[in-house]
């Protein structure tokens, strides 16, 4: 799908007229679907897509065997690449299934788990760092939160479909997404997000982006992996609570809202960097809520998270 520029939200690009035919009758099918059949649907059109494109489907089965248990078929496995496809698909490219929907509609649906962590957060009145994952549908985790009451600022982001950019444009929400930074003004980012943080604002910030030369080293899933530092080195300077926040899907297509403890980046650690241990406690929670669902990691990031043995 063809993406538009996003890095100056307050500048929003046009949407192409064809482009814009087409997002307007994808939000309304989403809109009027339950999201288990949004989901399935997309597996129909995956399908078409694999077969276009077998190369792509083997290497996903790749890496969805290494991770599945021991025994697990290979009918299985070629269910679950289709599955991952739809999830990136339709969780990183929309959110029409959740556009506008009542708080009421969103709890019966998403049966959050760990709410009782954003309500203590909200109640102390200060800032916070909600972080986001290439796991499941993560353009739905941002609007969700918003429709149920909580005071966040939306992920920054280089370019957007012109799906999203539509609806973000039809919330209203469009000019409150953070800039994202050209290259080599991370440190003023940085700098802004500390000051929003500080000032009690609920940010939105991407945790699993790889960074093989100087990032953070854990261990995910069974495997070394390295990822950027940013939001770590923000969590250290602000004192704020960061968030883990997913929003999964099951093998029979279930939705489900994941709120993980609060991570603090210790001022001092004694026996390592207290970044480094942050950084674990985060990837800790996303082995938990992936061990048995790994068709919802975005496999090709996986791919590059992964340290070279």
């Amino acid at each position: 799908m063809p993406k538009l520029d996003f890095k100056h939200p307050s500048q929003p690009p046009a949407i192409p007229i064809w482009g814009g035919a087409k997002a307007i009758f994808r939000i309304a099918l989403g809109r009027s679907l339950p999201p288990k059949w949004s989901l399935a649907i997309s597996m129909l059109s995956r399908r078409v897509e694999m077969r276009r494109h077998p190369e792509r489907q083997g290497r996903m089965a790749a890496l969805l065997e290494a991770l599945a248990p021991p025994g697990t078929s290979r009918r299985a496995i070629e269910r679950q690449v289709l599955l991952a496809r739809a999830i990136r698909r339709t969780g990183g490219h929309t959110y029409a299934p959740v556009f506008r929907r009542s708080r009421q509609w969103l709890l019966e649906t998403f049966q959050p788990e760990g709410l009782d962590v954003l309500d203590e957060a909200k109640r102390a009145g200060h800032g916070a760092v909600i972080l986001g994952s290439h796991a499941g549908l993560n353009s739905w985790v941002g609007p969700i939160l918003i429709r149920l009451g909580y005071p966040l600022r939306l992920i920054q982001r280089r370019d957007i479909s012109p799906e999203k950019l539509m609806l973000l444009q039809l919330d209203g929400w469009a000019g409150q997404v953070l800039p994202f930074p050209e290259k080599g003004e991370e440190g003023f980012h940085l700098k802004r997000l500390h000051d929003l943080v500080r000032q009690g604002e609920w940010i939105q910030h991407a945790a699993s982006n790889p960074d093989h030369r100087t990032g953070l080293t854990g261990t995910l899933l069974g495997r070394t992996v390295r990822c950027r530092r940013a939001v770590w080195a923000l969590g250290r300077l602000t004192g704020a609570p960061l968030i883990p926040v997913l929003a999964l899907v099951d093998e029979r297509l279930r939705p489900r809202l994941v709120v993980g403890s609060p991570i603090t980046v210790a001022e001092r650690e004694p026996q390592r960097d207290p970044m480094q241990a942050a950084f674990q406690s985060y990837l800790d929670f996303l082995g938990r809520s992936l061990a048995t669902q790994p068709w919802n990691l975005s496999l090709f990031i996986w791919e590059k998270m992964i340290w070279p043995s």
